[in-house]
């Protein structure tokens, strides 16, 4: 063998051993900046097309910057590729959540699923809260290796449809899918994730998938979490399933249309179960049976939801394995009719306990506390909502001593009685105070004004209590106060104390006196009501001046002067309310500059001049718009991040009616669920001239009262094309003229009434008039019947009647507008 030969036979593994540590060189440092190129490269496309620096700084085109030290970019210390992209909440052109934890978004872009191929190693995907709508994907591009290393991919809180599931599939490594709240529809995607045998976490909740819980997730074994919550599933919940998930430690299947009986003895073997949550279908059927068969719970819950479960129908009797259940720290048993005494054991011996729900019940008794030292744990207690039972008696007088922690505190709609507990003043931490709807007496005590620092929303309406409220209207920083129908009088606020933050006032049905300051300001205010007072002097500017204003009620109180020129502002008022008051001036056409009015009261003051022919810009649209209170922002939310609310289950106190006053009489209409009636009531004024014709372009409008006033002229025609209409007024004026026979068009005008006017000729009988007798054409001696072709004179009758059917008025349309309200409380 030749001396060169040798020499080349060793070169040849030098070099081969030279070349593979270049290449392993490469793989392990990377480019020049620290981490891959077409990784680099990717990011950058990523943050150009969603994001921008004000939300990744870091991320900057240049040499030397190592993408692996990017915020939110985690790399893998020994091969430099990236592991982990935490690229939650960055959509440019979108919102942060709401109070609601709703993503507001504003535009929804395509994501481009090829950004992430370049990534060899990702491990955990995190998208969520971006606004992506459609998803883009090639198939022709997939490949065994394509994110075949992921395993967490989290597209939560976008606009995302069912195309995304189909990528799925080569996703062979994933263990957690987190793909709740977005607009999945359409049957259980079951082609695609029952392939996934490895995932621990399958988190499908808020969207709109139907169909059936499918058998084939019996095959996860290692599955921990399973949320198929807020969709459409239903059919029953398949026992076999459920059964055979023996890892599971989070069930989530609320707010569904499952039906049939439940029954909790299939998850006795579920020993490391934690977390369950039920409730709340929208099924007839759907139940909750604790109690039989007989099981042994091998469990320890931390959360149970069971809210509306018609639990252990038709007994409604509290599961017993409740009782062994020591660790639980969130408990919502709320609408479930259950009977027999409060259970004040789950005070004392759930040490543990976040947050008890147990409102919407039938429990009586009274609520009984230890007389000794505090317990350990109970004052772990931030929410206890007891709302909507028979709770008797009177509130604890150590109630603040043994729950000093808590948050949000509601006892409404009981029958306690007694005065406040002052020791309520105690909790320095409460946010949320309900006492109303009860028969609590005395006065309000200062206690819970001065130590109650963090109070923000304060409800106490339809109880017994009395005093003066100054001290309560006055406190910093709240903005709900609710304190209708008590006793309370005395004046609303001192001029020491004029700017105010409240969002929401209710001080209706009291005995509250004199003259509100002019520097009253409420500048943030959305909703005021004050009527049913005995309030006096001008309305002042700064009372009306927020342009947040959605309703103002001032009626049925000696308000004078003119109406303020500050409410012509506010640009969402949708209910004016200043009936029954000793207003005066002429009626402004600045009125129609409210477009979203739906329901304007000015009846029984003293305003003159003409009906402005502008009014039919306004919206009045009737069933065609509702008011949805509870989600104004005056809600006050525990925070998201608090222990109890670890799953998402927001604590609130929403306002769940509005109280509109008609003649000086209150009806109340429940705000989230009603459509807001559309009513104009000009009655009882000075008002001259004719009735415009343009109002018969409000074709929304339910009522319309102009009655008592001087008007003159011709019922306008137009008025027919107000198809909605179900009750006119036009009585005690001075019309003339016929009748329009266009107005038998009306089919579902139940009341009319043009008495008292000067009108002529025949009266209208087909459809809806057929139903109207003489009351409805009373003083119009040149009116009559046409019957058989025979002329029948009006019957007169005399002035002694004349304000007995005004009154017999009142009580029909109060009828009517009642029923309209009240019924859909009952639904």
């Amino acid at each position: 063998m030749h001396f060169e030969d040798m020499e080349c036979r060793w070169k040849k593994p030098w070099v081969t051993l030279m070349g593979a540590t270049v290449l392993m060189m490469i793989q392990i440092f990377g480019s020049s900046s620290g981490c891959f190129p077409e990784e680099k490269r990717s990011l950058l496309e990523f943050k150009a097309s969603y994001s921008d620096d004000s939300l990744l700084p870091s991320w900057v085109d240049e040499p030397n910057s190592n993408c692996c030290e990017w915020e939110r970019v985690t790399c893998d210390p020994s091969s430099n590729h990236v592991t982990d992209l935490s690229l939650h909440g960055l959509y440019k052109d979108g919102s942060m959540p709401n109070h609601y934890g709703v993503f507001d978004c504003y535009g929804s872009p395509s994501l481009n699923s090829s950004l992430f191929l370049p990534f060899k190693e990702l491990r955990t995907l995190n998208l969520s809260f971006n606004c992506f709508g459609d998803f883009i994907w090639n198939p022709d591009n997939r490949s065994t290796s394509t994110l075949e290393t992921l395993e967490t991919f989290d597209l939560s809180h976008n606009n995302l449809n069912e195309g995304v599931l189909e990528f799925l599939f080569g996703l062979t490594s994933l263990k957690n899918l987190i793909f709740a709240a977005n607009n999945f529809v359409g049957l259980f995607p079951s082609k695609g994730i029952c392939r996934l045998k490895q995932l621990e976490v399958l988190d499908l909740g808020g969207n709109d998938f139907e169909g059936t819980l499918d058998i084939c997730l019996s095959n996860m074994s290692s599955l921990r979490t399973l949320d198929f919550s807020d969709n459409s599933l239903s059919g029953k919940i398949s026992t076999t399933l459920i059964a055979s998930l023996v890892s599971l430690e989070h069930l989530s299947l609320y707010g569904n249309k499952f039906e049939g009986v439940f029954s909790l003895n299939i998850l006795a073997n579920l020993t490391k179960l934690k977390v369950l949550q039920l409730g709340d279908m929208d099924s007839r059927t759907f139940q909750v049976q604790t109690e039989h068969p007989a099981w042994n719970a091998s469990f320890q819950l931390e959360q149970l939801n069971l809210f509306s479960c018609k639990i252990n129908s038709p007994t409604y009797r509290t599961p017993s394995f409740l009782s062994s259940q020591n660790r639980l720290k969130f408990l919502d048993l709320s609408k479930n009719n259950l009977v027999g005494e409060f259970p004040n054991w789950m005070l004392v011996n759930y040490t543990k306990l976040k947050a008890l729900y147990l409102n919407g019940n039938f429990f009586t008794g009274n609520i009984k506390l230890p007389c000794g030292p505090i317990l350990h744990g109970m004052d772990q207690l931030h929410v206890l909502d007891i709302s909507s039972n028979h709770i008797q008696g009177k509130l604890p007088n150590n109630i603040g001593f043994f729950f000093p922690n808590l948050e949000y505190l509601d006892v409404s709609s009981n029958m306690f009685d007694g005065h406040i507990p002052a020791s309520i003043g105690e909790m320095s931490n409460l946010t949320v105070l309900n006492l109303g709807n009860n028969s609590i007496s005395g006065s309000m005590p200062e206690n819970i004004v001065i130590g109650c620092t963090s109070l923000l929303h304060l409800f106490i309406e339809e109880n017994q209590l009395n005093g003066t409220l100054l001290s309560c209207i006055a406190k910093p920083g709240l903005y709900t106060l609710s304190a209708s129908r008590n006793n309370f009088e005395g004046s609303i606020v001192t001029q020491e104390k004029c700017q105010h933050d409240f969002i929401f006032l209710d001080l209706s049905q009291n005995n509250f006196s004199g003259a509100l300051p002019s520097c009253l300001n409420m500048s943030s205010a959305k909703i005021i009501h004050l009527f049913g007072n005995r309030l006096t002097g001008a309305i002042p500017e700064g009372l009306l001046n927020s342009r947040r204003l959605l309703a103002i009620d001032l009626s049925d109180n000696n308000f004078m002067g003119t109406i303020p020129e500050s409410i012509y502002d506010s640009e969402s008022l949708t209910l004016l309310l200043l009936g029954k008051n000793q207003l005066q001036g002429n009626l402004s056409s600045q009125i129609c500059e409210l477009r979203n009015l739906q329901v304007l009261d000015l009846s029984e003051n003293s305003l003159t001049g003409s009906i402005p022919s502008c009014l039919e810009n306004l919206r009045f649209a009737g069933r065609m718009q509702f008011l949805n209170f509870p989600n104004i922002d005056f809600i006050s939310l525990i925070p998201l991040n608090s222990e109890y609310d670890m799953f998402g289950f927001a604590m609130y106190a929403g306002y769940t009616y509005v109280q509109v006053t008609f003649k000086g009489r209150p009806l109340l209409f429940h705000g989230n669920i009603v459509e807001l009636i559309s009513l104009l009531d000009l009655s009882s004024n000075r008002l001259t001239g004719e009735i415009p014709h343009q109002l018969g372009d409000l074709s929304g409008l339910i009522a319309l009262n102009l009655s008592h006033n001087r008007l003159s002229g011709l019922i306008p025609e137009s008025f027919h094309k107000m198809q909605s209409m179900e009750s006119l007024d036009l009585s005690n004026n001075h019309l003339s003229g016929q009748i329009p026979i266009q107005l038998s068009e009306l089919t579902s005008l139940s009341h009319f009434n043009v008495s008292y006017n000067n009108l002529s000729g025949r009266v209208p009988n087909e459809n809806q008039f057929e139903t109207f007798d003489n009351s409805s054409y009373q003083g119009n001696p040149y009116l009559y019947w046409d019957n058989d072709n025979k002329h029948i004179p009006i019957t007169p009758i005399d002035d002694g009647k004349k304000d007995a059917t005004a009154a017999s008025y009142v009580t029909v349309i109060l009828v009517f507008m009642a029923i309209r309200w009240i019924n859909p409380l009952q639904e």
